[in-house]
């Protein structure tokens, strides 16, 4: 087995080196170059139209699409989870219970305690009446949603349990 190798080793380099050894037949004609006639290009002017340029119209400044954010709200851990309907990510620091939006963009908060418990959901800064029905979360999977107009910073809470941490919007132009 180590022959076949070896001769087919050796053949394959004798081959290689004899492949470009071939003389061309004798008789072949060269070419030789001949001269081709070049063409001469008469430039002709472009008339151009007359017609008057479009103004340009101003490009719009970005627009951002309202974007709903939805939060659990439960009696035992407050405003836990919060997600959107935008392919951006949440700006919503758990620990502190702090939302980052944008004027125009919407909550709505959502009842995720025991059924039948009742949660009203309240504005610091008096955003919706104290008596608002549509705040009150009396069943399970109740909402209740505003949409912030305003820049600014405001608080949420719980009314039936004051001492579960706030929740604090900000609200950016």
């Amino acid at each position: 087995m180590k022959n076949i190798k070896l001769i087919s080793i050796v053949l394959i380099i004798i081959l290689s080196a004899f492949l470009g050894c071939v003389k061309p037949p004798a008789g072949t004609p060269t070419p030789t170059p001949t001269a081709t006639p070049t063409v001469t290009e008469t430039i002709q002017p472009t008339v151009v139209p007359t017609t008057p340029s479009p103004t340009p119209t101003p490009t719009p400044a970005h627009v951002s699409v309202p974007v709903v954010y939805k939060a659990d709200v439960d009696s035992y851990r407050g405003f836990t989870r919060i997600v959107s309907n935008s392919s951006k990510p949440v700006q919503y620091d758990v620990y502190n219970r702090t939302l980052t939006i944008v004027a125009g963009d919407t909550v709505v908060w959502i009842n995720d305690a025991d059924p039948e418990e009742k949660l009203t959901i309240l504005s610091e800064e008096g955003l919706w009446p104290t008596n608002e029905t549509k705040a009150i979360l009396r069943w399970n999977f109740a909402k209740f949603n505003y949409t912030f107009t305003q820049p600014g910073t405001y608080g949420v809470y719980i009314k039936e349990y004051p001492r579960i941490q706030h929740l604090k919007i900000i609200v950016n132009p």
